[in-house]
């Protein structure tokens, strides 16, 4: 015991010290690059995982690499195997259909690698088997509801989402849940001009970690802010929809998620850098040494959707100055070229002068056709 103290003494004294602080460095902090990232879980009906390699946590662009030649499937512990069809942008789909409660699933993945340095050409590539844990699904209850708040003028409007457990639901363990959601909007320019549309719609897809607790509540029910919108954003100029998907995860996967956020501040993303430390359920069967990052959660999947309409009154538009001048009479023409971020609105005609307007007033920037199920 007088031996522990006498270490803990010079524990102190050192923390007293300037020379004896130093900069913390994660394990494995030059030794994580170029390793499998898994990002993705199992659910029911469409399942979609992404592959990519890890950067080095000492890269300063933020880099990573798609895989887009490996072979995914799920599993299922009675022998089912469903294989994957490669998307685009290192993405597989896997069609789970509905998975039965009673059964555990896990991912399989076989990836080519090439484990030698460059001066050992040529380096013949070596394939790889990775497996995620056998886990049973999940039930995810009802999203309960989703709902927005603006609190004044000139603030951003803030959406949320509520959880409870449906009635007749009794997993009372299920308290953690992962959302993601997908926004789409319609525009319609400020201004009419025949080479551009009257109206066209945008789609947005969530990347950041979304995660909400309701293991401190006594009924299981949470209410998380998922988003917000600053009241100048023309998504809500005309007719806004979020569609928000939600999982419930078990706690191991809640702490997982959680480091990864709180590694990645900026951004959120799993594809930041990550240390060692964040790898999850997925070990490589081959070289069970071989480090590997992901989390594969089995979790039916429930969602909801929200509109928000102009009549809401919830848009502030900035101010354009969207009148047609003659370019004589705008302040950035240089005598030789229509200025930058102006578009023709009028022609010429006879003794009228040709009339400019700033592009921002006839452009609709929609990404997309119009939504099948929009409202009309």
């Amino acid at each position: 015991m007088s031996a522990l103290w006498g270490r803990v003494g010079v524990g102190l004294l050192c923390l007293l010290l300037c020379g004896c602080i130093t900069e913390y460095e994660p394990k494995g902090i030059n030794e994580i690059a170029d390793i499998l990232v898994v990002d993705g879980f199992i659910t029911d009906d469409e399942t979609y995982i992404t592959l990519s390699r890890s950067e080095n946590l000492t890269d300063p662009d933020g880099t990573f690499t798609r895989i887009e030649d490996a072979k995914v499937y799920v599993e299922c512990d009675d022998g089912t195997q469903m294989i994957a069809e490669h998307q685009a942008d290192g993405q597989y789909l896997i069609k789970t259909g509905k998975l039965n409660l009673e059964r555990q699933y896990r991912l399989r993945i076989e990836v080519d690698e090439t484990d030698c340095s460059e001066d050992d050409l040529p380096c013949p590539a070596k394939s790889y088997e990775y497996r995620s844990d056998f886990l049973y699904p999940i039930a995810t209850s009802e999203i309960d509801s989703i709902f927005w708040m603006k609190r004044d003028r000139g603030e951003p409007v803030t959406i949320h989402v509520a959880t409870q457990f449906s009635e007749g639901f009794d997993d009372s363990n299920v308290l953690y849940y992962l959302w993601s959601f997908i926004e789409n909007w319609e525009i319609k320019p400020l201004l009419f001009h025949w080479d551009y549309p009257s109206v066209c719609w945008s789609e947005e897809q969530s990347s950041e970690i979304l995660l909400g607790s309701a293991a401190k509540t006594v009924s299981g029910s949470t209410i998380e802010n998922i988003t917000e919108i600053e009241p100048s954003n023309r998504k809500l100029s005309e007719m806004y929809r979020i569609t928000v998907k939600q999982n419930a995860i078990s706690k191991r996967a809640y702490e997982y998620f959680s480091n990864i956020k709180k590694n990645s501040q900026q951004t959120g993303s799993i594809f930041s850098p990550i240390p060692m430390e964040l790898a999850g359920n997925i070990t490589c069967t081959t070289d069970p040494g071989k480090p590997v990052i992901g989390y594969v959660e089995v979790s039916t999947t429930t969602q909801n959707q929200r509109y928000i309409s102009n009549r809401d009154n919830l848009y502030e538009p900035p101010y354009w100055d969207c009148i047609a001048l003659p370019l004589t009479e705008i302040s950035e023409y240089d005598g030789f070229r229509i200025p930058p971020g102006y578009t023709l609105y009028q022609e010429a005609y006879f003794s009228m002068p040709a009339l400019y307007v700033k592009s921002v007033c006839v452009e609709c920037n929609g990404a997309m056709p119009k939504p099948d199920d929009w409202p009309n």
